[in-house]
């Protein structure tokens, strides 16, 4: 037997008094001293490994309640100043940490890589950007505020508490592209631990995690980063079976997960847990829901491991699969433009790997059980490039089939534009399929629900196709504006629609901004300043002075740079953007 291993409950040794796991002590279970996991904690199905202290090292959740311990005494010194000193006293958590952490890129002035951020640690590192000045978010609970932070350390925060970050959570779930059913999550989190239905840990705490961040208090933002490497470590073990609501968990707690990376600056991170997340997707078949084209059989001498999810039980089952496929779906194309090719979801005319799967719809559509039965759908995406409608009827008019068809277009357009070159050899092909993305983005920007039609929680997300849309148009004729006064018309209208689209959204109000948005932004201020300067190129009255020729041009800038200033106090993505913005607009 190992060294390390202890034997199982029932032999004839007896474990020594403080050899059991700090979780059989708390419970006051008597333990086997087994490791990893002892009897009871592997019966328990829980999801960590056991804790020991062997009389030697402290254990992480000592450490961590010691580190409460402080907190709680540093909270009570500050609330009543005029108290008797403590003999606790904290160390400067700004000295050796900060140094070790900060990111070469918080101060918007110095513009190295964002991928020199670590991606290894969850540190306190990520909220060194944020000024002194309190966020805009959500305000802070009373009994929150006034609870004790020590439910941290624990496997499950009091009721109260999780009321408190679910609430929060939920404000904002539709733009973090939370797709499963909220009334069906909100029960199967009342069920007992290690019932299978109950959702795994990772999500849970993912969950837990962006009501942290949504309540926008800094006395907890030292909770963020345990929750996250909570998040991250239970992630690394949550497919422990082919369940299919397991597996749309694990896709959904990965989602939340990578919108936290990009806002603390972990890029590597963050990208690997969204082609994690993308792979897993296509893997178990989201990409062929209702197809009409099932793969056919070939022969084969390898045996292919089948991990096709089983049929849904009903409608809202169905639409859970539909809407998780086009949520990796956007975050895949996206990812793709801002940090390179290659795609994960390829959509390629090898067997299988087409997409089939019909546009997402709003989860109150499935619950009305409206979507046919019988209807069954090919090729959704290469259809929507051609001009042709072979899914639900009223799709056009849904915010998440919008978003996902822009999505769709901003990648296709950026991916033809690097396309070209001056010598390219088939130069008849590049123009027809340049004038089909473009007036195919022509047409889809008129087909956009007006923001006055759209419900307050699906604002973010059709602001987000206005944006997309506009940024597909600056992305294929940014080659030729230069050029050409038809492209460079194209880019300014573009540019000058996502300003107006800020405004009409109220983007100054949002409590949690999609960090894709700074890409956006940005591509939109550039072409804003190549404008002002090409103007100042070009021969005008000499009485008329370059603040008149330009003062819209300016004005439309200054309010980028104005809505994008919020968000990069809270977001490491924003606030590189902002600052490769206000260093290119430095002296116009």
């Amino acid at each position: 037997m190992d060294a390390t291993q202890s034997p199982r409950a029932g032999s004839s040794s007896t474990l020594q008094r403080g050899k059991a796991c700090l979780n059989c002590r708390r419970r006051k279970m008597k333990c086997d001293g087994m490791r990893p996991v002892c009897g009871p904690c592997s019966r328990a199905n829980r999801p960590d490994d056991c804790e020991y202290t062997d009389g030697q090292n402290r254990s992480r959740t000592q450490m961590l309640e010691d580190t409460i311990a402080q907190l709680e005494t540093r909270i009570h010194e500050l609330e009543h100043p005029n108290s008797a000193p403590t003999s606790v006293m904290l160390h400067d958590p700004h000295s050796n940490f900060y140094q070790t952490q900060q990111s070469p890129i918080a101060g918007r002035g110095e513009l190295s890589s964002p991928l020199m951020l670590s991606s290894t640690e969850f540190s306190h590192g990520s909220h060194s950007s944020v000024s002194s000045s309190p966020p805009v978010g959500t305000a802070v609970p009373a009994t929150l505020s006034s609870t004790s932070v020590a439910w941290i350390a624990s496997d499950e925060p009091p009721a109260h508490v999780v009321q408190e970050l679910f609430d929060a959570f939920f404000e904002c779930a539709p733009a973090l592209h939370f797709f499963l059913h909220h009334v069906r999550f909100r029960h199967s989190l009342s069920l007992p631990g290690g019932n299978a239905g109950r959702p795994i840990p990772a999500l849970i705490n993912a969950v837990y995690l962006w009501g942290l961040v949504m309540i926008n208090n800094n006395d907890f933002h030292h909770h963020e980063p345990i929750l996250a490497s909570r998040v991250a470590s239970q992630l690394g073990s949550a497919i422990s079976t082919t369940s299919s609501h397991q597996i749309l968990q694990v896709i959904q707690a990965k989602i939340l997960l990578v919108n936290y990376l990009f806002r603390i600056g972990h890029f590597p991170a963050a990208l690997h847990e969204a082609h994690s997340a993308s792979s897993l997707a296509v893997a178990c078949g989201l990409h062929k829901v209702r197809t009409a084209q099932p793969i056919p059989a070939f022969t084969s001498y390898i045996d292919r491991i089948d991990l096709t999810l089983q049929e849904p039980r009903d409608q809202i089952e169905e639409g859970e699969r539909i809407n998780a496929f086009w949520a990796v779906f956007l975050m895949d194309r996206c990812l793709a433009v801002v940090f390179g090719p290659p795609l994960v979801i390829s959509d390629m005319d090898a067997p299988g790997m087409q997409i089939d799967t019909p546009w997402p719809l709003e989860m109150e559509t499935y619950e009305r059980g409206q979507i046919y039965p019988n209807l069954r759908t090919s090729g959704t995406v290469r259809s929507f490039f051609s001009g042709m409608n072979n899914g639900w009827p009223w799709e056009n008019h849904n915010p998440l089939t919008q978003l996902s068809k822009a999505a769709a277009l901003f990648e296709r357009a950026a991916r033809l534009a690097a396309t070209w070159r001056p010598e390219i050899q088939n130069i008849g092909s590049f123009y027809a399929d340049f004038v089909a993305v473009d007036q195919r983005i022509d047409e889809f920007k008129v087909q956009l629900t007006p923001f006055d039609r759209v419900s307050s929680q699906n604002v973010p997300l059709v602001h987000l196709a206005y944006c997309l849309s506009n940024g597909a148009t600056i992305q294929l004729h940014a080659t030729f504006s230069s050029q050409n006064t038809g492209s460079r018309a194209k880019c300014l209208s573009a540019a000058i629609a996502m300003v107006r689209a800020n405004h009409a959204a109220h983007v100054q109000e949002y409590t949690f901004t999609n960090p894709i948005l700074g890409s956006l932004w940005a591509a939109c201020g550039r072409v804003i300043i190549n404008e002002i300067v090409a103007r100042r190129c070009t021969v005008a009255e000499p009485t008329t002075s370059p603040e008149q020729r330009d003062g819209e041009l300016r004005n439309a800038l200054e309010q980028i740079q104005s809505v994008m200033a919020v968000p990069a106090l809270r977001c490491r993505l924003m606030s590189y953007y902002l600052g490769r913005l206000q260093q290119e607009s430095t002296g116009i």
